[in-house]
């Protein structure tokens, strides 16, 4: 059987090639779709293909709210083009952990599929690791440097079967669930015994890209992802950082032992990607700096080339920028 994993990526400079490598064990193609990557992510990811891994890379650089629709075009893009039996659907952040299998991941889904078992998708629930000042700082391989993870979550993601292409198919927001004719697909179990292993905050500085351009491209996409309560857990710090960032940026908790927590068990997931050959040692601070000021030109162009595109569109802005309300 074919496994094809699949990745919706963005300035992720720091942890792409340790991910990719290490999922080079579990797939044998890797589809990315770069949502406008500005850290170097992208000439990470060039490397790793001159150096032979089998992976793929598209790029759709929308600044707004749409990770449905690209999840969807990963799935059928895995399917139709690379005979993937399989399609695991991850982040750039999330390692496979199949320590508690008791069998390889491949002989997990060789074993489905030898019983006739209707299933079509896979739940695996995601194990949130965290950052510490325990931490070695000088380890660059985030898996080596971040030891220390809660329980087992509620939340999972999804692998999905190539069977069940053509019933209109939908991957939902956050590949946590999968939709077809629109019910959530019913042949589906949870594997507890896979886990995926999520470094999600990685540093403070990280933290800060994630709460800005998280919640500005909420806001990018209009009143629809508004009103869905799309990435609502962004909007609080979104607005510290935006009226009061001091609260933050000041707080020795928050830059230092914010996810420090007394029920955290030291447990390092089996890390199989090797060494790293392209991931530069740069300062958290200064690939926030280059990852907004990369989604800020971004948003600035594309609101230029719709401005551009429409004399409507150019005549409603003009409009916008007659108006002068009196506010005190």
């Amino acid at each position: 059987m074919k496994y094809v994993a699949v990745t919706r990526i963005l300035d992720e400079a720091d942890i792409v090639e340790a991910f990719t490598r290490h999922t080079a064990l579990f797939a044998g193609h890797h589809i990315f779709i770069d949502n406008g990557s500005n850290d170097g992510t992208l000439d990470i990811l060039r490397s790793l293909q001159a150096e032979g891994l089998s992976i793929t890379v598209f790029q759709n650089k929308s600044v707004h709210y749409n990770e449905r629709e690209f999840n969807t075009f990963l799935y059928k893009e895995a399917v139709d083009n690379h005979r993937a039996d399989w399609v695991v659907f991850l982040d750039a952040d999330e390692f496979l952990d199949d320590r508690h299998l008791g069998m390889s991941f491949h002989q997990y889904f060789e074993a489905l599929e030898r019983s006739g078992s209707p299933v079509q998708c896979v739940k695996i629930p995601m194990v949130n690791y965290q950052y510490t000042r325990q931490d070695n700082k000088d380890e660059m391989i985030v898996p080596r440097r971040m030891v220390k993870r809660h329980a087992p979550s509620d939340t999972c993601k999804v692998i999905v079967s190539a069977k069940i292409r053509h019933d209109e198919i939908m991957i939902d927001n956050g590949s946590h669930h999968v939709f077809c004719r629109g019910s959530e697909v019913r042949e589906q179990i949870t594997e507890a015994r896979i886990w995926l292993a999520h470094y999600s905050e990685r540093s403070p500085f990280q933290l800060v890209v994630k709460f800005v351009r998280g919640w500005a491209k909420v806001l990018a996409a209009g009143e629809v992802a508004l009103k869905a309560g799309a990435s609502s857990h962004y909007r609080g710090p979104f607005e510290i950082l935006k009226d009061r960032p001091e609260a933050l940026l000041k707080s020795e908790w928050f830059m230092t032992h914010k996810n420090e927590h007394p029920d955290l068990v030291e447990d390092p997931t089996r890390y199989h990607g090797g060494e790293l050959r392209y991931t530069p040692r740069v300062e958290d601070d200064m690939i926030a700096v280059r990852s907004l000021m990369g989604y800020l030109a971004d948003l600035a162009e594309q609101h230029g080339r719709l401005i551009d595109s429409s004399a409507a569109v150019r005549q409603l802005v003009e409009q916008w920028g007659s108006q002068h309300g009196r506010i005190l």
